[in-house]
């Protein structure tokens, strides 16, 4: 499902004084970028009303925001009175003038996946909060135009790249799986046998408050990975109570996010007959004689799954699949906001990228290991859902035991192709 934000804007909160003497506080609009057409800077009240801004400030200026018991400067929720969710970036000067950033999303939209474009777009505005301090304090005001151009282009720079991510294709469905904590999570319970989503959002909401559970397991169905089914439940003779009713999630196919080596690109060097083919073959085989990804660790993991989810370089991760070039001619794909030498330079650090010279010292690049998700058939499931029914284990009552063991009998020739 395509997933649009819908704006984001930047308040500074204003404490005016009428003439009475009583204060009122307000928000006062820095900028406004919208990305609905049904809404405009004229009409931004019926996205979010002035209520649910006071309600987002109260949030973080009371100390209620915290991530694992520490403060933090972001907040994620629902709004009360329109139908969206947000992500709100606090922030005070040290002049005491405060800011809110809103940003807005549909409630099914899986916001985890922003949370880094979001971040990295605070930061540049904390620069541009500063100039506002120079602003007020030379009382340079012709220059306040030029602040509210910067905010315009960052806000619009943030939008672009969320409205990019949002068109995410099977493997970077695959990957979000291993980018979140949730996720991980809701593999590792599947793992062990069926579950049902009310206790599954029991679990979750020690990891995530008000986890949304259907958002969470799309990319498991979408994959074709899980299976969902309504479990009648059996009553309790003696009590009349009838347990283990509800929705219930099956584990059909097991995922792993690996590293492979290039084949595509060892193949055509090989039949081309390239002067860098020798030493390339032997990175990939030095690389591969020790990677295991059985102890490939959950943080590399997840830094895999970053890569796959950042869009310029995704982009340039499946370009480079079929293609090698000299490093001062790799072709121009990046978006303008994208830094290029960074990209480069973080690939090599991770070892998805090598660089080659030739008999000239001309330096080359290569797509040194391939990442792709390993789907298989997740045997292992049988005999516990078995033992599980055996030894009478409450979760796993003879009507869900049947319903497992049915759903993975039809799932088992099916295959997941990417």
């Amino acid at each position: 499902m395509f997933q649009m934000i819908q704006g984001i804007l930047v308040f500074k909160f204003i404490l005016n004084q009428n003439e009475s003497g009583e204060f009122v506080p307000t928000f006062r609009p820095l900028k406004l970028i919208i990305n609905n057409e049904k809404f405009t800077e004229m009409n931004y009240s019926e996205l979010i009303v002035q209520n649910d801004i006071f309600g987002i400030f109260y949030q973080h200026t009371t100390g209620i925001v915290a991530d694992k018991g520490i403060f933090s400067n972001f907040y994620t929720g629902r709004l009360k009175e329109t139908p969206y969710q947000i992500v709100s970036y606090f922030r005070q000067e040290t002049d005491g003038s405060q800011y809110l950033t809103i940003s807005i999303f549909e409630l099914d939209d899986d916001i985890e996946i922003f949370m880094d474009q979001i971040k990295e777009m605070t930061e540049r505005l904390n620069l541009i909060f500063k100039k506002l301090i120079e602003i007020n304090e030379l009382k340079q005001i012709s220059l306040f135009d030029q602040i509210i151009s910067k905010f315009e282009s960052e806000l619009n720079f943030t939008i672009f790249k969320i409205d990019r991510l949002s068109r995410l294709d099977k493997l970077q469905k695959a990957a979000l799986i291993f980018h979140s904590d949730e996720r991980l999570k809701i593999l590792e319970l599947l793992r062990e046998g069926p579950i049902s989503k009310k206790e599954l959002k029991n679990i979750l909401e020690k990891i995530k408050e008000n986890p949304n559970v259907d958002v969470l397991i799309n990319p498991f169905l979408e994959l074709n990975l899980v299976r969902r089914d309504w479990i009648k439940g059996e009553r309790d003779k003696r009590t009349g109570i009838i347990k283990n009713q509800g929705e219930f999630l099956f584990l059909t196919k097991d995922i792993f996010l690996s590293r492979v080596p290039n084949l595509n690109l060892l193949n055509h060097l090989k039949d081309t007959n390239h002067e860098i083919y020798p030493k390339y073959e032997q990175k990939v085989i030095d690389f591969f004689s020790k990677y295991d990804p059985n102890t490939q660790t959950v943080e590399e993991t997840k830094k895999l799954a970053s890569i796959l989810l950042n869009q310029d370089i995704y982009n340039f991760f499946v370009l480079m699949r079929s293609k090698f070039y000299p490093l001062d001619k790799l072709p121009k794909i990046f978006s303008v906001f994208a830094k290029p030498e960074i990209i480069l330079g973080d690939l090599k650090k991770l070892n998805i990228m090598t660089e080659i010279k030739d008999k000239k010292e001309r330096s080359w690049m290569l797509l040194l290991t391939d990442i792709k998700p390993l789907i298989f058939f997740p045997e292992y499931l049988l005999p516990k859902i078995l033992e599980a029914y055996k030894n009478k284990d409450e979760r796993i009552t003879y009507e869900i035991a049947k319903k497992a063991l049915e759903l993975l009998e039809v799932a088992y020739p099916e295959k997941v192709e990417f």
